[in-house]
């Protein structure tokens, strides 16, 4: 996902692994919360909120009140934003229905089930899964989730299950516990509303001769799977998805894989399209994708890969998407070329969407864009607009490195030069809330990002950046990696081709990521000393960010 000037996603990826790594993702307290709170009669200082409660005596002058107490924080697994390292899952199978009209109460609903099979990893009595924003239904009117064993043998006894609003958690304890190298399934049925606040599953409006459309779609980077279905929603807990969607006559439905299968069907009386998607490759929450619209779409097809540009009907019967659909084609033989890799999928979907946060979102196999980010009108847009487009979706296109220094490097100088900048990769323990992920997606992480690299790509020289870069994407590819195992693989390529160095790559490299800004070297002409120092817009301002390295 971009903001502002948009870099190639690819390059995002090295980004990400750089400046997040195995960062967890977890959202604080919603605003739901807040509001169900105070309809409950409790406000956020733990008080009783007094418009439900008779009026109270004020104390008499002379009367000393105690101190309030704060509580202890308790060190239930619940209550922490990270989830245990004791269950990994495997694969979800997914079945979701988005209402694109409204119901009885003016609101826009989606239903769902999902069933999500892991692995134990150590033993516990606990089972804790994301869910954010979902009205889950009680299953044989008993608790919120149902536990079986894959093998058909016999599973503790479910004690209670609870949503852990805070947390964002599902949260299901057991009688007893559950046994190492075990898998087991945990399944939900759930209720949520598609919202128009652009995250997770939710609802994009426009208007097309008039009439007013809906589209149902994703957005679920950073944190907003968990508002789909309850999932393990932490870009480690990588599984393998089975997508089904349930739609209305007249509309299409599209996912990360290609539809294997539709079928015209009733359901509660309702007639409905049942569209079931090949399973993912094993993936991240965050890039998950599914949309019901009534789009259309232009295709080609580059070797055995089914290229299709979605949008409005009325955009692409204008002619909006054949400039992507040109250009798409020769990104993926470049990308194929440059990192020796094959695509890896049997289709790429790009769809423009009216209403989206983000500039592009690389969701795989179905890759979401602003309107303005794809689709490119030859009677009204500018050049400049066509070299946006292809930017958007491949920086590397032609390696526009002046471009690169104009839109990026420059740009990010200004940010870097605050004292409230920050590194670009953070410690794990300091990343946990909303606030603390979000803040990491700006441009410290793309434009600085992707100018680090594109420093490192220069003194190594690109052949000998191509080639740690190949052999790392090829050892880590659908796995985890942190930026040190990136260090690893361009190291070797250094090694193998007999370049040097002043220092080794993890050295040079740590400083650069690990701590904020970027130095002023200065140079005394009559002596040929060299210093250098932290440079800062404000000489005066105090940072408060300390670096090792000083």
């Amino acid at each position: 996902m971009g903001k502002g000037f948009f870099i190639s996603k690819t390059i995002g990826v090295v980004g990400v692994v750089l400046g997040l790594g195995a960062v967890a993702a977890i959202i604080a307290l919603s605003v739901l919360y807040a509001e169900e709170k105070s309809k409950n009669g409790v406000v956020d200082n733990g008080e009783t909120n007094p418009t439900t409660m008779p009026p109270v005596t004020p104390p008499h002058p002379t009367t000393t009140l105690p101190l309030p107490v704060t509580p202890t924080p308790s060190n239930d697994p619940w209550n922490k934003y990270r989830l245990p390292d004791t269950l990994s899952p495997s694969e979800y199978h997914v079945t979701l229905w988005p209402r694109l009209v409204e119901d009885q109460n003016g609101m826009y609903i989606f239903t769902g089930s999902s069933s999500v099979v892991f692995t134990c990893v150590k033993e516990t009595d606990l089972v804790l899964i994301h869910s954010n924003k979902l009205n889950l239904t009680k299953i044989n009117g008993e608790h919120l989730a149902r536990l079986t064993a894959v093998d058909q043998q016999a599973v503790p006894a479910v004690k209670d299950t609870w949503l852990q609003v805070e947390t964002q958690y599902l949260v299901v304890q057991l009688e007893g516990t559950l046994t190492v190298g075990r898998s087991y399934q945990l399944d939900t049925k759930f209720q949520g509303e598609l919202a128009d606040d652009l995250g997770g599953f939710y609802r994009s409006e426009y208007y097309e001769d008039n009439v007013k459309k809906v589209v149902a779609t994703t957005q679920m980077q950073p944190t907003d799977a968990r508002k789909a279905f309850p999932c393990f929603d932490e870009p480690a807990m990588k599984a393998v998805f089975h997508i089904t969607l349930i739609h209305e006559p007249g509309t299409v439905a599209l996912s990360n894989g290609m539809d294997i299968e539709t079928v015209n069907t009733t359901i509660d009386g309702v007639a409905v399209i049942c569209t079931t998607f090949e399973p993912t490759e094993k993936m991240s929450t965050y890039l998950l994708a599914f949309i019901v619209s009534d789009f259309s779409f232009i295709k080609t097809m580059e070797q055995n890969v089914l290229i299709r540009i979605w949008a409005r009907r009325k955009a692409i019967l204008e002619g909006q998407g054949e400039y992507a659909l040109n250009v798409t084609g020769p990104i993926l033989k470049f990308f194929e070329s440059y990192y020796n890799a094959s695509y890896p999928l049997s289709k790429s979907d790009q769809i423009a969407l009216p209403d989206f946060n983000a500039g592009a979102m690389e969701n795989w196999g179905l890759i979401t864009y602003r309107e303005t980010a794809l689709l490119y009108d030859p009677r009204r847009s500018s050049n400049g607009d066509k070299e946006t487009i292809a930017t958007i979706i491949a920086h590397e296109l032609a390696h526009m490195k002046d471009l690169m220094v104009l839109y990026n490097v420059h740009g990010v100088f200004a940010v870097d030069a605050l004292a409230s900048s920050h590194p670009l990769s953070s410690r794990e323990e300091d990343i946990n809330k909303p606030a603390q992920i979000n803040e990491l997606f700006d441009s410290i992480t793309y434009s600085k990002g992707a100018s680090v690299l594109r420093m490192l790509s220069n003194f190594l020289s690109e052949p000998v950046f191509v080639k740690g870069l190949q052999t790392y994407l090829k050892q880590f590819a659908f796995g985890n990696t942190v930026y040190t195992d990136l260090w690893n693989h361009l190291q070797q390529a250094v090694d193998d081709s007999n370049v040097s160095l002043p220092r080794s790559l993890n050295e040079i490299m740590n400083r650069w990521i690990l701590q904020m800004g970027f130095p002023v070297v200065t140079i005394d002409t009559s002596t040929g000393g060299l210093s250098q120092k932290h440079f800062l817009l404000d000489p005066e301002s105090v940072v408060d960010r300390p670096s090792e390295f000083k």
